[in-house]
């Protein structure tokens, strides 16, 4: 496992409790997050995890910000902008019967041009117990804690991965 993880501030549970509904059974399925944001997750793209380089991930829910509820790991990454045709589709036979409310792949940004960027690849999803507070996780840019001060969803931080 990589020394950085990602955290991302609020993601709704009925996403995260549908993903789960599967991975708890068969932990190696690898499903997929669809942040909103149009901006590029550069360590991602630029360092893609893989399943033998897999990058923890750290979630917190929507009605919950200041609490890491879940984590992942992160198996892979793709720019939803430009995937082929043939990739969109096979990515789309695997959303549409095993994370039904989310339908397909979709541009979801409230900024620029609408266009959602990124698409993480995510196997072996847990809930946690008990949760822990986002203060615990420590910012890999400067060293300070995350803020649990947070009041509105959306954005991501990178962290030190034994943090938590």
């Amino acid at each position: 496992m990589r020394s950085e993880a990602l955290f991302i501030n609020g993601v709704y549970e009925t996403v995260l409790e549908e993903i789960l509904q599967i991975q708890s059974v068969l932990p190696e399925q690898i499903l997929f997050l669809q942040p909103f944001s149009g901006r590029v997750m550069r360590k991602l793209r630029d360092q893609r995890p893989t399943v033998e380089s897999p990058m923890r991930l750290f979630l917190s829910v929507t009605t919950d910000l200041a609490t890491v509820r879940y984590a992942a790991e992160i198996v892979g990454w793709d720019d939803k902008r430009v995937l082929s045709d043939a990739k969109r589709h096979a990515l789309n036979r695997i959303i549409r019967p095993l994370q039904p409310n989310e339908g397909e792949l979709y541009d979801a940004s409230p900024t620029g041009d609408g266009k959602s960027v990124n698409l993480l690849h995510i196997r072996r999803l847990q809930r946690l117990e008990p949760p822990f507070s986002v203060e615990r996780l420590v910012k890999s840019s400067d060293g300070n804690s995350v803020s649990a001060g947070r009041t509105t969803a959306g954005g991501w931080v990178y962290v030190k991965s034994d943090a938590a």
